[in-house]
């Protein structure tokens, strides 16, 4: 009996260790550091790894840019980039600070910047992996540098699916909540006007931009580069890319949406501004070009439509030639940008309160 005693109280033992397990997590999950910070709380940054040389670059990212626009910003001296940690829903989530080193007494503007891909493709912060077409982190970043040459501090989000989640990315889901903390994370820079406030999103940033601007994100203006603004008809469009039933780098829509079989087209149309652009009140400009092949321009014609017989504030620009970023007229894709942030419709926004 005395055997069967030790056992049995061996058991109850081990029972009270695993009730307390969930409990333990709980209390651990609470006490790191960005569970105990307000959203857009900067909990750490760091110097982003130079730029690679211009040589090391594959094929793709050496035909991006001109070398000479490249080694400009690989050399610059005028601006820290930091790969910057902050809070968001009690969750540590990573993403990119470009300011001036010397910003002296000004407020500068700043720029939000939504970046396209889903979980690790298109990542903006570095990963050490050879920078090109898959890895355009570095390519991004130039692309970012020109903007603050033009006068602004820029801040991006890498959304929070990375590494174990990176395949779970709801794309246009509660990564929302990252692109809404960037706001608060720029408030809390001295010299930030909190005023003027901007947002460019890319691709998948376009669903981004528009959804953040449904949800009130306090911004004068935006700019969407190639978005996706029905995102039903850009999967039937696609059906090769893999995203609904899933591939190399997202488990697929169908696998992440809860009750897809239910429910498919309610969440295709939260994510998607043509079934919303009355929801849009902040001016937007609309760049694209007819012969992306990864979005349609069908996907700005539709955006602009939209927002047309709402009677929004946007413009329309299509290019006849170009790559998916508009990399062929990248010189006139940020003049337009630029003036569409300066100019007097962003000027006349109505102000957005958080």
């Amino acid at each position: 009996m005395k055997p069967m005693k030790k056992n049995v109280m061996r058991k109850a033992a081990i029972l009270g260790l695993l009730l307390l397990l969930p409990r333990f997590y709980v209390d651990a999950s609470a006490q790191s550091p960005a569970a105990q910070q307000p959203d857009g709380s900067i909990l750490s940054s760091k110097p982003r790894s130079p730029l690679p040389n211009f040589e090391s670059l594959d094929d793709f990212g050496r035909g991006y840019f001109p070398r000479a626009l490249y080694d400009a910003a690989r050399t610059q001296t005028e601006f820290d980039v930091l790969e910057i940690t902050y809070a968001s829903d009690g969750i540590p989530v990573r993403g990119l600070l470009i300011k001036p080193r010397a910003p002296g007494a000004r407020k500068w503007p700043a720029i939000l910047f939504n970046r396209g891909g889903n979980g690790e493709l298109g990542r903006i912060t570095d990963n050490g992996m050879t920078c090109g077409r898959v890895n355009s982190s570095c390519l991004d970043l130039v692309d970012l540098y020109q903007f603050a040459k033009a006068g602004f501090v820029v801040i991006a989000s890498d959304y929070r699916y990375q590494g174990a989640t990176a395949k779970r990315d709801e794309w246009g889901g509660v990564e929302v909540d990252d692109v809404l903390s960037l706001v608060p994370a720029l408030k809390s820079l001295g010299y930030v006007d909190s005023e003027r406030l901007y947002m460019l999103g890319l691709s998948r940033g376009g669903t981004e931009t528009y959804l953040a601007i449904k949800r009130g994100i306090p911004i004068k203006a935006a700019a969407v580069i190639a978005g996706v603004s029905d995102l039903k008809a850009w999967v039937d469009e696609r059906p090769e890319m893999g995203i609904v039933n899933g591939n190399e780098y997202i488990d697929g829509f169908a696998n992440i949406w809860s009750d897809y079989a239910h429910r498919a087209d309610e969440h295709y149309r939260a994510r998607s501004v043509v079934y919303w652009a009355d929801q849009i009140n902040v001016p937007v400009l609309i760049l694209h070009s007819r012969t992306d092949r990864l979005v349609p321009v069908t996907q700005a014609l539709r955006a602009a439509e939209a927002l047309q017989e709402k009677g929004k504030v946007y413009a329309l620009h299509i290019y006849d030639h170009d790559g998916h970023s508009l990399p062929l007229n990248r010189n006139d894709r940020n003049r337009m940008i630029v003036d569409w942030f300066n100019g007097p419709s962003a000027k006349d926004s109505p102000e957005r309160k958080p």
